[in-house]
C-alpha cells in the first residue's frame, strides 16, 4: 500500500512505530491484502529474545475495522515500549530472556472501510470451523447466510487472508515458545472492561484455569483498584468460529507448551451512555469519539500491558505448579467461573 494513502491514520501511526523501532526490533510483512486500487500490508513488530523458546506476549489489534480503539490502544503502548526500550536498563534486561510482538492492525482493510468485516465481507472472529454447542443470538453468534449481515463466517472450509495470515503468526511462536500469552483488543460490549478466556464456542471447562487464577491473584493483589472482570466469554454469549478457541484446541492436542489466550473487550457502553450522541456516528457504539476519552482510554490500559510483560518474564512463578496445586487451583476455578 502506498503510504500516500489518505484517512487511513492507524496505518500511518503504525509506520511511525516501525520508523522508531528501527536498530530495536524486527519488523515483519505478515502479507499483504489487496482491496481495489490498494495493497494493504499487515504488519508486525517484534522485540527481545530471538530464542525459540523464549516466553512471548503477543498484542493483537484491529480484528474488527470497527473498533479502532483497540489498536489505537495497542500502538499507544507500543510506542512508549519503543521509547523505554531506548532509554530504561529494566526494560533492557527484560527483553534479554523474553520476547513481545505487537499485531496492530489484523484486518487493514475494514478498518480503512470502517466495517467490522474484512473486504469480502467476513468476520475474521467467526472464521475458522469450530461450531459452537448452542448458539444463543444466532445472527450475532455466526452465521453462512449473507455477507451483506455481520458476523458472516465465510463459506465452510474457506478462509481468509487475514484469518490465515493471524493463524501463522500464532504458529510460529506457538511451535516454539515455553509459554506464550496474547491480548486480543477490542470494544463494543458492555459497561464495564472485561478480560475474556476462552471458550467462546461452548461453556466448557478452559484447560488453563489455574493459571488463570494465579494471573488473576497477581493483577489484584499489584493494582487492587483495577477496572477489569476477568471470567469466561461464554458466560455472556457464545458463536461459532472462534479463531483463538481453534488456536487452543489444536494446541492442546500437541501439548507442546503453555497457551493463553486473552481478550480485552473494552466496555464502550459507557462511552456512549456518558456521551448518547456518539449513536449518531457508526462508529459511536465502539469508539470513544470525544478526544479526552481516547487519549484517556489510551492511559487506562497501560498498567494492564506492563503487568502482562512481567508476567511473561517471571512467568516461572505462577506459571508453574505441581499436580496437587494445579488441581487446587483448578477448584478454585471452578468455584468461581463455572459455579
Amino acid at each position: 500500500m502506498s503510504r500516500g494513502l489518505r484517512n487511513f491514520p492507524e496505518l500511518e501511526a503504525l509506520f511511525e512505530c516501525t520508523q522508531l523501532a528501527t536498530g530495536l526490533g524486527r519488523v515483519r510483512e505478515e502479507a499483504i491484502v489487496k482491496h481495489g486500487d490498494h495493497d494493504f500490508p499487515i504488519l508486525s513488530l517484534e522485540f527481545g529474545s530471538t530464542a525459540p523458546d523464549a516466553a512471548t506476549l503477543i498484542f493483537v489489534g484491529g480484528i474488527h475495522g470497527l473498533e479502532k480503539v483497540g489498536t489505537e490502544v495497542v500502538i499507544s503502548y507500543l510506542k512508549s515500549f519503543i521509547r523505554l526500550l531506548k532509554w530504561d536498563e529494566s526494560t533492557q534486561s527484560i527483553m534479554d530472556r523474553c520476547r513481545i510482538v505487537f499485531y496492530p492492525i489484523a484486518n487493514p482493510v475494514g478498518m480503512f472501510r470502517n466495517t467490522r468485516s474484512n473486504g469480502h465481507g467476513v468476520d475474521i472472529m467467526r472464521n475458522s470451523d469450530i461450531d459452537a454447542n448452542d448458539v444463543k443470538y444466532p445472527l450475532i453468534g455466526g452465521h453462512r447466510i449473507s455477507p451483506i449481515i455481520p458476523w458472516y463466517r465465510g463459506q465452510k472450509g474457506s478462509s481468509e487472508v487475514e484469518t490465515n495470515t493471524l493463524r501463522n503468526v500464532m504458529n510460529r511462536y506457538l511451535q516454539t515458545s515455553k509459554l506464550l500469552l496474547s491480548l486480543d483488543v477490542h470494544s463494543g460490549f458492555g459497561l464495564v472492561d472485561r478480560l475474556w478466556f476462552p471458550y467462546a464456542s461452548s461453556e466448557d471447562e478452559f484447560p488453563e484455569t489455574h493459571r488463570l487464577l494465579m494471573l488473576k491473584k497477581n493483577l489484584d493483589a499489584t493494582y487492587p483498584n483495577h477496572v477489569y472482570v476477568m471470567e469466561p466469554q461464554s458466560r455472556h454469549y457464545t458463536t461459532h468460529g472462534d479463531l483463538w478457541d481453534e488456536l487452543h484446541m489444536n494446541h492442546q492436542t500437541e501439548r507442546l507448551s503453555t497457551f493463553i489466550p486473552l481478550c480485552l473487550e473494552m466496555g464502550s457502553w459507557a462511552w456512549v451512555k456518558k456521551n448518547p450522541k456518539q449513536l449518531l456516528s457508526g462508529l459511536g457504539l465502539f469508539n470513544p469519539i470525544l478526544p479526552h476519552r481516547l487519549a484517556r482510554t489510551q492511559r487506562r490500559h497501560l498498567p494492564l500491558f506492563d503487568f502482562l510483560l512481567r508476567s511473561i518474564y517471571s512467568h516461572k512463578i505462577w506459571s508453574e505448579m505441581d499436580p496437587d496445586k494445579s488441581e487446587y487451583y483448578k477448584n478454585k476455578a471452578r468455584i468461581l467461573w463455572y459455579s
